[in-house]
């Protein structure tokens, strides 16, 4: 599991020196892990018309980004300042699509006069790009309204979800066609972290059956929604199962079009560790606490989500194991992890979270006015801060 395995069994102490050296909350990123993961996709892919577009909201560090740039990818960018940023960083306006939830209308000028093709999720902002850019084509966000199973806090094509046009408004689609707007691509995210590529199959049937009422597209944008394993037992998605099945639904298509993917978390997630310091071992009525110094406002997704993060005590990787809450120091209900098994942990320890290269530091924040971690990329066994 890269960085969350690998480099825990094999760098220990590399990352506690990086722990003393440069001190602790901190992200440390392996560059390796993300070529890896870009590998695994290129290759169960290889058959199909593909690019991939990084979701760069998973981690918009300019190193990482750097990263992708280089190895050819292109950005999935859902704001004004992930543009600005990409754009920065030296992608080509061509390489960027833009996918925003309920945007301002300047955001979306912004976009548009930058050159940036944009998929729009609503059809309440198509009379204002029928007036302010008509002679631009643009992609649609469709909502499939398909269920799925795994966490429904990231799930974004049913009925419910806040994202996409419903497939049921086609005929609004039209009457706008009819008036001279021009759609150039179809655009669909299932969800993120989903466990069956059957689950994403049905929303690839529902865009490749709404995809027949559009003459001369260019591309359908599929999303990502691929699977990492946050416990050795966790269900891994058939990546090439999935693309033999996209493979058979192109071949029946009427005429050729290219395909998008848009993997976030899948090639950065496996990347990081979150290192922290243990700041005191409290007892409780009941339960020992481990306190340390970080919080959800560096890693959110335990709280939000009730996701699993592995946690590793790298000071004593052979103690006996022990049951402990693994707490943060915010003025809050603020835990990473509750009955965990650890090699006994004493104050001081450094701790790795596993798993934290997604969702991690781009939805952190200063609560109780508490710093950020400072960033670290590993590129074999050079460290630098970023």
């Amino acid at each position: 599991m890269g960085l969350c395995k690998k480099i825990i069994r094999m760098r220990i102490e590399l990352l506690l020196k990086i722990a003393s050296q440069y001190n602790t909350p901190a992200y440390v990123y392996d560059a390796q892990r993300i070529k890896e993961q870009y590998q695994k996709l290129q290759q169960a892919f290889k058959s199909l018309p593909y690019r991939i577009h990084y979701a760069m909201k998973a981690n918009e560090n300019i190193a990482v980004l750097k990263l992708m740039h280089d190895l050819g990818l292109g950005i999935d960018a859902v704001s004004p300042n992930e543009i600005a940023r990409a754009l920065q960083v030296g992608f080509a306006a061509k390489d960027i699509v833009y996918t925003p939830s309920c945007p301002d209308f300047e955001e979306l000028k912004y976009a548009f006069d930058n050159g940036i093709h944009v998929h729009i999720g609503a059809v309440e902002y198509l009379e204002f790009i029928l007036e302010n850019y008509p002679e631009t084509a643009i992609g649609l966000r469709i909502n499939p309204g398909n269920s799925i199973g795994g966490n429904q806090k990231i799930a974004t094509a049913h009925q419910n979800s806040k994202f996409g046009i419903p497939v049921s408004q086609l005929d609004q689609i039209q009457a706008y066609i009819s008036r001279g707007l021009q759609i150039d691509s179809l655009h669909l995210h299932t969800g993120s972290d989903v466990k069956s590529w059957q689950d994403l199959a049905r929303s690839v049937d529902t865009v490749f059956d709404f995809a027949k009422h559009f003459e001369h597209l260019k591309y359908i944008d599929l999303g990502s929604g691929f699977k990492v394993k946050y416990q050795e037992n966790d269900p891994e998605i058939d990546l090439e199962s999935y693309a033999n099945y996209i493979e058979q639904k192109l071949k029946l298509f009427p005429y050729n079009i290219q395909l998008k993917f848009e993997p976030g978390k899948y090639l950065v997630s496996e990347s990081g560790v979150l290192l922290t310091k243990v700041n005191v071992v409290k007892q409780g009525f009941q339960k020992r606490f481990v306190g340390v110094n970080s919080g959800f406002h560096h890693l959110i997704r335990p709280m939000y989500y009730d996701a699993y993060h592995e946690i590793v005590n790298l000071s004593n990787p052979q103690g006996a194991k022990q049951i402990y809450d693994v707490v943060g120091q915010l003025c809050e209900e603020d835990t990473f992890a509750y009955d965990r098994a650890l090699n006994e942990v004493k104050a001081g320890d450094i701790l790795a979270i596993l798993n934290a290269g997604a969702y991690g530091y781009s939805l952190s924040s200063d609560y109780n006015l508490r710093a950020k971690p400072k960033k670290y990329l590993l590129d074999g066994d050079e460290v630098r801060e970023v």
